[in-house]
């Protein structure tokens, strides 16, 4: 589980990030011919490759990109297998989207990732995402905002904005406004704390710093800067589209929009390999 600690509204939030295009097509699944924890792009599994033994977090994205240059299609990703069995689940993920620097390759790594070590049926282990650690900010600063912002106030004429953006040497903010709206981002229920609490709690553990002390500390520390990084993103919503970028929702309104917009198709799977590769996605 990926979560993002944000602070929003004197209030501390745990969101968790997924996939919006990640679904899960088989539960409970077995074959020779597919491994746990693996990803599978055209018949080429990332358990086979020289990307493997990568250490970086963009790994996964890598090979999924090196895979798909001739055949882009949907891929596969298999999870752990249960403790009891050796049985795992597969998800069926889109083709990433273009990239645009190596922060988001970073997320959409940790991303697939994520799939890959979830174990069926247990809690799964909460991994922290910090904004500013994957280098997003570096990419996201006040000179660029104001020179896209300029853009966009004189130049009325929308179809030349990617032109402009491109000649500015912007056009990367746009691409990561829609890089990041791939991932579905939901507050966890029952984990909100009011930062005051935080603060003052903070404040009593100071003196002995302890590793609890300085755990918390950085957790808090994370939030205000993943904050402060959202809050560029959500600027830059603005000024592009005239709308607040409304990424993170309740659990509540995450049930209310799929509801409103879930259209459930039976899958069949004919040999699980092939049946991706037979099905190009247009």
């Amino acid at each position: 589980m990926l979560i993002l600690p944000i602070v929003n509204r004197n209030r501390v939030m745990n969101v968790e990030l997924r996939l919006r295009n990640a679904h899960k097509i088989k539960c409970n699944f077995w074959s020779e011919d597919v491994h746990e924890s693996d990803i599978i792009v055209n018949r080429e599994k990332f358990s086979n490759s020289t990307y493997r033994d990568s250490k970086e977090e963009n790994a996964p994205t890598d090979f999924i990109r090196s895979k798909s240059i001739l055949y882009p299609r949907d891929f596969l990703v298999t999870t752990k297998q249960k403790v009891d069995s050796k049985n795992y689940d597969v998800y069926r993920v889109n083709q990433p989207p273009r990239k645009v620097h190596a922060s988001l390759d970073k997320l959409y790594g940790k991303a697939i990732t994520d799939l890959r070590k979830e174990i069926p049926g247990q809690k799964n282990r909460g991994r922290y995402i910090s904004f500013e650690k994957l280098g997003m900010d570096e990419y996201l600063t006040d000179d660029k905002i104001a020179r896209l912002q300029r853009i966009v106030k004189e130049e009325q004429d929308q179809s030349r904005w990617p032109e402009l953006f491109e000649k500015e040497g912007i056009a990367d903010i746009g691409y990561t406004i829609d890089f990041i709206t791939n991932f579905e981002c939901t507050v966890v229920s029952n984990t909100t704390i009011p930062e005051n609490s935080l603060q003052d709690t903070l404040k009593s553990l100071e003196i002995i710093n302890t590793r609890d002390y300085r755990n918390l500390n950085n957790y808090y520390k994370m939030a205000k800067k993943n904050a402060d990084i959202y809050t560029k993103l959500s600027y830059i919503n603005k000024i592009m589209y005239d709308r607040p970028l409304s990424l993170i929702q309740s659990e509540k309104q995450k049930q209310l929009v799929k509801k409103q917009n879930e259209v459930y198709k039976p899958v069949h799977l004919t040999g699980l390999i092939g049946e991706i590769d037979d099905k190009e996605v247009a």
